[in-house]
């Protein structure tokens, strides 16, 4: 699809780059639990920015299915969203969303320690159903709704917005909370540490199952076609960010425990660096996700 360099197509990418940026924030933000009215407004702000990439990708989607200008699919919208699968998704992970961000307005559905109910496990079950609604609109929802390629990729990028969201949301709109009292940073490196670890197991297997199926089952594809080529650049910005975290994490949080106060400093830099590489994999990501899979070409 990219060797058509079509701007529509361009569009696209970008709006599901920011799309996924944007949700990996909100789902981030909500792993990490700290942060107070800091990560409440990063959660609303994110998912606000998620549903205006939806709202502008889906005229952009009826133009593709149209096969005319975006200007010229409008009309063709209802369309779209009564008699396609897109259409079905879409309203689902929408209606989804404005759920999210009305939950998210509430000081406990966001902090684990004030809202263990039944206000954060829904906040939870809606983020879910975004991340499964995504799945339904990529070439993992080929062989049908709950199919077990749907079903890991589901898993896979909600295991992705997990380790990315919460990288990012440490190093940019909830770095304070890591530059407060010694005893509190330590505790919120912790947890950002342990959500990093488990998310990026989940995201590492299930992404391999997909690099598998998109790749046909054979290597051929890695080397001769533009999605092997792309999938190559993805993996080695994955490699990048899990050897700056488990240095950061091995090395520079546990001298900053055991009292090296200028440890939160390197600790810090690395951090954001990582935050950068996962942005740099959830745009890759995208653009991944808008090509045609290697093993198809």
């Amino acid at each position: 699809m990219l060797e058509t360099i079509d701007p529509l197509v361009i569009g696209q990418m970008a709006l599901g780059a920011l799309a996924d940026l944007a949700f990996s924030v909100a789902f981030g933000a909500f792993c990490l639990g700290f942060g107070g009215a800091r990560g409440r407004r990063a959660v609303c702000l994110a998912l606000l920015v998620w549903l205006l990439a939806q709202a502008l990708d889906l005229p952009a989607e009826a133009a593709t299915m149209s096969g005319s200008s975006v200007v010229a699919a409008l009309p063709a919208i209802p369309l779209v969203l009564l008699h396609s699968h897109f259409g079905l998704m879409w309203m689902i992970g929408a209606g989804a969303g404005v759920l999210s961000l009305a939950l998210a307005t509430n000081r406990s559905s966001i902090e684990p320690g004030i809202g263990r109910g039944p206000w954060r496990i829904l906040l939870y079950l809606t983020m879910i159903v975004m991340a499964f609604t995504h799945a339904g609109t990529t070439h993992a929802a080929d062989a049908g709704d709950f199919s077990t390629p749907e079903l890991v990729h589901w898993i896979h990028l909600l295991a992705t917005a997990g380790w990315a969201g919460v990288v990012v949301c440490a190093a940019f709109p909830l770095r304070r909370s890591l530059a407060i009292s010694a005893n509190d940073a330590l505790s919120n490196m912790s947890r950002l540490s342990r959500v990093a670890t488990l998310t990026f197991a989940v995201a590492i297997v299930t992404g391999l199952a997909n690099a598998y199926r998109g790749l046909g089952g054979s290597l051929t594809p890695l080397t001769h076609s533009l999605w092997g080529a792309l999938l190559i650049a993805k993996l080695v910005l994955v490699t990048a960010a899990v050897a700056i975290g488990a240095t950061n994490r091995l090395v520079y949080m546990r001298h900053f425990a055991g009292g090296d106060r200028r440890a939160r400093a390197a600790f810090m830099g690395w951090l954001t660096l990582e935050a950068c590489l996962m942005i740099g994999v959830l745009i890759a990501a995208a653009v991944l996700g808008h090509s045609i899979p290697g093993g198809s070409v």
